[in-house]
């Protein structure tokens, strides 16, 4: 009896202890499952379209159909790794409102109005939605302007808070652009800045060319003031102003209208008058301050976060492409500031840049390929945004009154309107790209990256290799730009979580991918 008991526990031991095992595999079995469910979406097959852009292919913003992303694979070739951490949010994309495009929009028939705005800010274009204007005259304005010429009238009495000059072409062309904007359910982002103040205000006695400094001491508080009323009168014709800043190319004493700065000269303006007056005046508009070459643009950025006073009125720094990449200027504020706001504000290719057989009708393929690089370049540094310079110039790529002429992405001649290869260059970000997207952390292996000599602004060729930047928009798309600025097409993959993509960018290539990211919920901020 007592071994038939002994027997029986036994059995019941191995039976407690045949379920306990089984209940653990069964456990561990469905933690396996649930943890392959959770990383499912990365495996399963996801489709990108690919819209392309080609030098070589005669190709602009070609919709090119629908790839398959697969099971991860081997690949010796260039590779671009999407991870899943989250960087800066994009602002938009735009161009600027100058008088003088505003003035060659205004020489259009109507038709060919709709067309410019359309392409820019219709439900087809190609997604602006910043821009920027300028405070008083700038080189794009057939003379020199101001709003209150009155010499001494520290006060600002004269002020013409009507804004008149500017009602004859340039507000009515923002306006156009805002409403049909807001046809789209957006709003226009409008980035403003003064090329000189007053004649009166300075201390060479005109708005065109500077001293050092270039502000009189005594016209610091009514310069700051100036600005408030400025952006009171836009506000009047509807038209409200997102940001400023204090100066354009303050290190820059140019033939044509300038103010002078230093990085202290201008913190001191930003700590003491301008940021108080519009904290005061208008709350809601954010300063950017520098808004000048990249190579200088960490020097400044210390200067401002080195003082106190400044930086309580900063949100960020702005900055322009004319002495070159200097991307890792733009990074390094992004680590050593990262409260910082980095803008891309101006890019043009000046006339010098221009190449024999280029053309009105075709313009020049490298110009968009030195737009995509310099895009790349500054998103992947920290920028939110970039903005081109003119929006539209007449042939001769005016008018400008000190004929410092440049290219655009649209020139007219005759009432015709001619698209320039960096308008779709531009396109291949701003139309995807929307505002609110999150920059996606990537990297791109087993390609060359230029390390030589600082070469001219716009200067893309193979040996930059497969550039790219990634991005998570607010609807769970993912967008992935590729630039190939070689003379030969690239083989590449895009490896996202446990699938892959293979893809090849023609030679003089620029490609969006955008595709469903199932996995968007657990990236991490």
């Amino acid at each position: 009896l007592k071994l038939f008991w002994l027997e029986h526990r036994v059995r019941l031991a191995l039976a407690v202890l045949r379920v306990f095992v089984v209940g653990c595999i069964k456990h561990i079995m469905l933690q396996r499952l649930l943890l392959l469910a959770a990383a499912w979406p990365h495996a399963e097959a996801s489709v990108a379209r690919l819209f392309q852009s080609s030098g070589s292919t005669g190709e602009r913003l070609v919709d090119k159909g629908s790839l398959e992303f697969v099971v991860d694979f081997p690949f010796a070739g260039p590779t671009i790794h999407l991870s899943s951490v989250m960087e800066q949010e994009i602002h938009g994309f735009g161009g600027a409102f100058t008088e003088a495009a505003a003035l060659v929009f205004q020489s259009l028939p109507t038709d060919k109005q709709l067309q410019v705005l359309d392409l820019y800010w219709g439900a087809n274009g190609i997604g602006y939605t910043t821009g920027r204007v300028h405070i008083n005259s700038c080189d794009f304005s057939p003379l020199s302007y101001s709003f209150d010429d009155v010499d001494g009238d520290l006060g600002l009495q004269h002020f013409d808070a009507n804004v008149t000059h500017d009602t004859v072409a340039m507000i009515p062309f923002i306006r156009a652009a805002q409403d049909l904007l807001r046809n789209t359910g957006k709003e226009l982002k409008l980035l403003a800045a003064p090329w000189s103040p007053p004649a009166w205000m300075k201390t060479n006695g005109a708005m065109d060319g500077s001293d050092q400094p270039g502000l009189k001491d005594t016209c610091q508080a009514s310069w700051a003031k100036y600005f408030s009323k400025w952006i009171t009168a836009y506000k009047a014709h509807g038209i409200p102003i997102w940001a400023i800043t204090p100066q354009n190319e303050p290190e820059n004493a140019a033939k044509w209208e300038a103010c002078v700065f230093t990085p202290e000269q201008e913190m001191e303006f930003l700590a003491d008058y301008l940021g108080p007056t519009l904290k005061a005046d208008h709350p809601d508009v954010k300063i950017l301050v520098f808004d000048h070459n990249k190579e200088d643009v960490y020097t400044w950025a210390q200067a401002l976060y080195s003082n106190p006073g400044a930086a309580q009125y900063a949100a960020g720094v702005a900055f322009h492409w004319y002495t070159g990449d200097h991307f890792d200027g733009v990074a390094k504020i992004r680590k050593d500031f990262p409260q910082a706001m980095l803008l891309a504000t101006e890019a043009t290719f000046e006339r010098y840049r221009w190449k024999p057989g280029s053309t009105l009708i075709t313009g020049d393929w490298s110009f968009g390929e030195g737009y995509a690089h310099d895009i790349i370049g500054d998103l992947n540094a920290g920028a939110t945004g970039w903005i081109d310079w003119n929006l539209l110039l007449n042939q001769d790529g005016g008018p400008n009154h000190v004929d410092n002429v440049c290219d655009a992405a649209m020139l007219v001649k005759s009432g015709e309107v001619y698209v320039h290869p960096q308008y779709y260059a531009i396109g291949h970000f701003s139309k995807y790209i929307l505002p609110g997207s999150r920059r996606l952390r990537a990297n791109v292996t087993n390609t060359r990256s230029y390390e030589g000599e600082t070469r001219p602004y716009g200067t893309c060729t193979a040996d930059d290799g497969l550039e790219a930047t990634s991005f998570l928009r607010p609807d769970g798309l993912a967008v992935v730009v590729v630039l190939n600025c070689a003379d030969k097409p690239v083989a590449f993959k895009i490896k996202d979580g446990a699938t892959a993509l293979n893809a090849t960018v023609p030679a003089h290539g620029i490609q969006t991918y955008l595709y469903s990211h199932p996995g968007s919920a657990k990236l991490m901020v």
